[in-house]
């Protein structure tokens, strides 16, 4: 029958090489052109994209107010990114805590600083275990204090403490602190002793600065915030009751205020001495009356009306300068310091007057009814300033530094009977002063400045900020 049909086989026996790898290649290139296109479509930017890349590459620059716009809301971020480094904490709800960490002076290496009178290891107290408590806040955490982090806030700054003896008590503080890494230079008043007696005024006016970071710390002696004439002191003649003037500036620190920007006030204890009380030369009340025929009004209206018109003077006279454009519109912050309970129990000058070497436990001793009335009228007089200065747009931030409820727990942190030297050096005595009033240093007071410098902090982040914005407005 002839040849059968050939059986069909696979093209890889049948054809030559050469045709069969071309035809590969092809079959390669045809199955990569979908892939290639498919990455192509996918690849295409979006319409929105293409507008965003055409406004960039080709439009005119914005308007000078798009632009201005765009950096104010860069700094406005930034500032806030700033702000919420130091958040808002209220720091006078907490407990006092036992710690091994031991204080950045003593009264050694600061005596020169520290009044005689509250340098509590110098005069001999023989116990140390007040100096090993820190306070600590419920709702937040309170880092110790850094003088370096404080002196970088506050360079090239005037930080000034108003007020009374406690005042300085806090100025003093501060002072140790910062100079305990710093040197700190004495260019105005007195250097050492204890600032009570009559030929040592000038310690009431006294000031450091610090080269390093060219800041400068200042102690005004101020007791009624306001214009006041005082009592002549431990009974000599004289007049022997306090006048207030509440409606006249104390110019011997406010005329200062425009090259001041960190103020502290800090008052209360003067108020309960007998005093009369005067708005625009009428006498508007006294406190243990020392004159005939008059009502008595207490204190705490004065004490209130005080803080009101030093904190207004701050407020004013910031105002005037943000007006003006004294020193460049800078910022200022003004903090109340609460007022300081004493401790006394029983006689002032019983060898137990304050005798406690721990803190109250929490809940073992409540707030007295006068300290609360001082703390709730410096606390409302602060949020009233705080609107004030908003509202004037003064650049003044007011802040509360609320030590009281602290403060009370911390019988332990006075001098006491060691306001003097070695007092029970020749045997037990049966009467001896004592001073349950200011703190010795170091000691409790010192956490104030650590509360100060997170107030500073949140301050200077925010006056940062608001600079920022300002400068960018006005540049072209």
């Amino acid at each position: 029958m002839g040849a059968s049909t050939p059986r069909h086989h696979s093209s890889s026996s049948t054809l030559p090489r050469s045709l069969l790898a071309k035809r590969i290649v092809t079959f390669a290139l045809y199955a990569l052109i979908p892939l290639a296109l498919l990455h192509y479509l996918i690849s295409l930017p979006s319409p929105a994209h293409q507008t965003a890349a055409a406004a960039t590459s080709s439009s005119p620059s914005p308007p000078r107010g798009t632009k201005v716009a765009a950096v104010k809301e860069k700094a406005v971020a930034a500032g806030a990114k700033r702000t919420r480094a130091a958040p808002r904490c209220d720091y006078s709800d907490g407990a006092w805590v036992r710690s091994a960490a031991a204080p950045l002076y003593n009264g050694t290496s600061c005596g020169g600083t520290i009044k005689a009178g509250q340098n509590c290891e110098a005069h001999g107290r023989p116990d140390a275990g007040y100096l090993r408590w820190r306070w600590r806040p419920r709702g937040c955490a309170l880092p110790p204090f850094d003088p370096a982090e404080f002196l970088r806030l506050v360079r090239g700054r005037h930080v000034a403490f108003v007020g009374d003896s406690l005042a300085r008590n806090q100025c003093e503080s501060l002072v140790c602190l910062l100079s305990s890494a710093f040197p700190a230079h004495l260019v105005r008043g007195a250097g050492g002793g204890d600032g009570d007696g009559d030929g040592d005024e000038l310690r009431k006016f006294r000031r450091w600065a610090f080269p390093s970071h060219d800041a400068t710390v200042s102690v005004f002696w101020s007791p009624f915030l306001v214009n006041g004439t005082e009592k002549a002191k431990g009974g000599a003649a004289g007049l022997d009751h306090n006048r207030l003037f509440l409606d006249q500036p104390d110019e011997r620190w406010a005329a200062e205020l425009p090259g001041i920007d960190v103020v502290v006030l800090s008052a209360g204890h003067w108020f309960l001495h007998p005093a009369m009380f005067y708005d625009r030369g009428a006498v508007v009340g006294c406190h243990h009356c020392p004159e005939p025929n008059r009502t008595e009004t207490g204190f705490f209206g004065a004490f209130r009306l005080a803080v009101r018109g030093a904190l207004r003077e701050v407020v004013l006279r910031g105002a005037r300068a943000q007006q003006q454009e004294w020193h460049g519109r800078r910022p200022k912050l003004a903090v109340v310091t609460t007022f300081s309970p004493a401790h006394f129990e029983g006689d002032w000058d019983s060898p137990t007057a304050c005798a406690r070497t721990e803190p109250y436990a929490p809940g073992e001793r409540g707030m007295e009814y006068m300290d609360g009335e001082m703390l709730r009228a410096e606390a409302e007089e602060v949020t009233a300033a705080a609107a004030d200065a908003r509202a004037r747009g003064a650049g003044v931030t007011v802040e509360a530094l609320r030590v009281t409820r602290m403060a009370a727990l911390r019988a332990d942190g006075h001098p006491g009977a060691y306001m003097h030297p070695f007092p029970f050096a020749g045997g037990a005595r049966e009467r001896v002063p004592n001073d349950c009033v200011h703190w010795c240093l170091p000691g409790p007071i010192d956490t104030w400045n650590e509360i100060l410098l997170q107030l500073v902090k949140r301050w200077a982040d925010g006056a940062g900020a608001d600079a920022a914005a300002e400068s960018s407005s006005s540049s072209p």
